[in-house]
């Protein structure tokens, strides 16, 4: 889990056609670099649990690198993207849905998954 992965992805145009990202609906602090995340998905949700921690102690580059500092990265919220208030520079940092979504798929744990539409 790092950032280049997520850099090689977020390239491929293949992966982006026809891709539609919901959003993040919620993000709870479960302990350390723990969150729990609940995701949009057409009239339901799907929810995860992921360390970010591998993300914060690869090189985070300077934007995120106050999150190191568990007290900041534990204020972490959802409004679509998932964002941390930077009250000290009057602005806010955030990672995009598709980005902490590619994540959770990849390396989360899942809470509850979308239910399966029964087609007939």
């Amino acid at each position: 889990m790092n950032w280049k992965e997520w850099g090689i992805i977020s390239q491929n145009e293949q992966f982006w056609k026809d891709y539609e990202e919901k959003g993040i609906l919620k993000a709870l602090h479960i302990k350390d670099y723990v969150l729990e995340l609940w995701f949009e998905d057409n009239y339901d949700v799907s929810i995860y649990e992921l360390d970010f921690s591998p993300l914060i102690e690869d090189d985070p580059g300077k934007v995120f690198l106050f999150l190191k500092n568990k007290e900041n990265f534990k204020n972490a919220k959802a409004n679509y993207a998932l964002l941390w208030d930077r009250p000290d520079e009057n602005a806010s940092v955030d990672i995009a849905p598709e980005c902490v979504r590619f994540f959770c798929e990849r390396y989360g744990k899942v809470i509850k998954e979308k239910s399966k539409k029964i087609v007939c």
